[in-house]
Parts: C-alpha cells; structure tokens; sequence
C-alpha cells in the first residue's frame, strides 16, 4: 500500500473529519507510514490510548484555570459582533473535535519518536478495545475545513509561533476571522505565562514517558525500517518531522483548552473535581 493511502486510515483510527498535518507530511517519508502505522493502529483502537489522551486534556485545562482568565466571554464576543451565537456554537463544535484529536495525535507521535530510541517500545498497556462513543460519532460529522496557510493572520502566529505554517487549530478557526484576530490577540501573549509554558513541556514529556504503555509494541527504530524498506534518509526525514511537530502539538493542546474555556467550556474529560 502507497503511504498516502494510509491517511484515510489514519483518519478512521482517530475518528477525526480531518488528517492531521505531520501524518500529511510522512507521506513524503517514502515507506515510512506504509511501515509503521500497521503496528500503531491496534493500540489507537484501544481504551487506554484514548483515556492517556483525554488525561492530557486535563492537564492542560489544569494550568489554564490556575493561570489565565480569559478577557472576553461567549457573550462579550456575541454582543460586540466577532462572532454570532450560532458560529459560537460551531466554533466549540470544531474545538470539541481538536480537543480529542490533538491529544491522540500527540501520543501517537512520541510513541513513533520514542520508538527511534530503541528496537522495541510499547507492549505494556491493557488491550481492552475503543468502544464508538456519541460525541465521536459527532465529530465525524463536524465539518473542519482549513484555512490556506497564508490567509491572514496565520502567517503572523505561524511567525509567533515559531512555525512553518500555522498549526491546524488556527486553520481551522479561520473560518471565523473576526474571533480567531481577538482570540489571537490575547493568546500570542501565552509565552509570557512561565506556568503554560511548563505544562506544554510536561505534556511533551508525559507523551513520551507514556510510550511504554502502549497496548502493542512498535519496532520502529532505523534498523527495523530499513528491513520493511525504508530508506536511511527517508527514516532520517520521519525523525525530524516528529521532532518538529512534538511541542508544537503540545502547545497546541493548552491553547485548545484555552480557547475552549473562553467559549465557557471548562468541563474535564476524566479527571474530575472532588
């Protein structure tokens, strides 16, 4: 199988209506995709793979209700015409969608950098099976369509970012320039908040302790690739593809739940407030 015909895969496994970027960009990796998600996809379909995913959600909810007020609310917004109510309620549709898939995606790439580190990773979590739930069935149908990358203001965050291109988040909330400019301008000024700095770190690091945890192990490593035929280099360009998108996907999964709890969305996934 071609490794581009591996993405509507991909898609199914995290019931997401969109392909995230960095699996759009391992197709360029020839082999690569074709190689290793065989191997990744039984541990997507489990229970524990989503409930890691979900608990990385709530850490960034965490440090975002001891850190940020938001200025402008769900009702703020409507009232001085950045969105209107209707919009609002499929902005928080789409954002319900990243608030999953990010997370997952996340995971899946530190199980893939990790697995660049040594032969064989995974194989110690529990296999109970993904059951389909309402809201996944939900996401499915919320259409995500994102913005081209140069459609204003992605270039200007993608360069406060530190980024290529804007990340999908932003692309996604594109659709609705006059909240994505204000919602911007108050969350470019994250890097100014020490504590949702450090729990976008400790989401990259808990991703990638949580590789052996995996319910099935990879072997993916540059020998194990290169006898399923991929090539040094290729395997050499999938390493620095994941290398980049790791924290950025980690940034981005604080800035989902901030952007959600500034619609008034601040419910957690699994850990619940005693």
């Amino acid at each position: 199988m071609q490794d581009e015909a591996r993405l509507p895969e991909i898609a199914a496994a995290l019931r997401a209506p969109f392909v995230p970027r960095v699996f759009e960009r391992l197709v360029a990796c020839e082999g690569y995709l074709d190689a290793v998600w065989p191997q990744v996809v039984p541990s997507v379909e489990t229970a524990g793979l989503l409930g890691s995913a979900l608990y990385l959600a709530d850490m960034a909810l965490d440090a975002v209700a001891e850190t940020y007020e938001p200025v402008l609310s769900r009702a703020s917004l409507v009232a001085q015409g950045a969105i209107s109510e209707a919009n609002a309620a499929r902005l928080l549709d789409v954002l319900d969608v990243f608030q999953w898939v990010q997370p997952q995606t996340l995971l899946i790439c530190a199980a893939l950098a990790e697995a660049f580190e040594s032969p064989r990773v995974g194989g110690q979590g529990r296999p109970e099976p993904r059951e389909a739930s309402v809201r996944e069935r939900a996401h499915l149908r919320t259409p995500v369509a994102l913005a081209s990358a140069d459609t204003s203001p992605l270039p200007a965050i993608a360069e406060a970012l530190q980024v290529s291109e804007a990340p999908e988040l932003y692309r996604a909330i594109a659709e609705w320039p006059g909240y994505l400019d204000t919602a911007w301008d108050e969350l470019q000024h994250f890097p100014a908040y020490p504590p949702l700095r450090r729990r976008a770190r400790a989401l990259y690091y808990y991703a990638r302790s949580s590789t052996r945890f995996l319910a099935y192990p990879i072997e993916a490593d540059v020998a194990a690739l290169s006898a399923r035929g991929v090539a040094d280099a290729a395997a050499d360009e999938a390493r620095d593809i994941l290398g980049t998108a790791l924290p950025v996907l980690a940034t981005m999964v604080v800035h989902c739940s901030a952007l959600r709890a500034g619609l008034g969305a601040t419910g957690r996934e699994v850990v619940r407030p005693v």
